[in-house]
């Protein structure tokens, strides 16, 4: 007997909140790691009480990951993947022109809305994704402002 249509939507978002909890592939290319790298950011923001509205949001200046709602507040998120830190942790190639274009497009999104006063904030998720280990996430929160 098939699902009915909520109780197979159920399923298919637990399936994706497992996805932070599995070991990572290996990765052909970098947009295939950061792929799975934004899946496993919403499924890590939704197990902090974060509710995913809109994935990949693009402007023509650039996209916003995730735009999430947490309590009263619109989030913002970036989300930066790697497989290492040696270079310095993800969230600090956050640089003043990635900030400008996200500002950019939170705008435009709200204009959409026609709220452009509504609470808002911009976070970053740094998921750290070694093979066969299973992703580390790591929230920041208010970014920048």
């Amino acid at each position: 007997m098939p699902l009915p249509f909520t109780d197979l939507l159920r399923f298919i978002a637990a399936a994706f909140d497992r996805s932070a909890s599995v070991p990572a592939p290996s990765f052909s290319t970098t947009a295939a790691r950061g792929a799975h790298g934004e899946r496993v950011a919403a499924a890590f923001l939704r197990t902090r009480g974060y509710r995913v509205l809109y994935r990949n949001y693009r402007t023509e200046r650039g996209e916003i990951d995730l735009i999430c709602r947490h309590g009263r507040i619109l989030v913002f998120v970036e989300v930066r993947t790697r497989d290492r830190v040696d270079f310095g942790r993800p969230a600090e190639t956050i640089d003043a022109r990635k900030q400008e274009a996200l500002r950019y497009a939170a705008d435009r999104y709200l204009a959409q809305l026609d709220r452009a006063t509504i609470s808002h904030r911009f976070d970053a998720v740094e998921v750290l994704m070694v093979e066969g280990k299973v992703p580390d996430c790591t929230l920041i929160e208010n970014l920048f402002s």
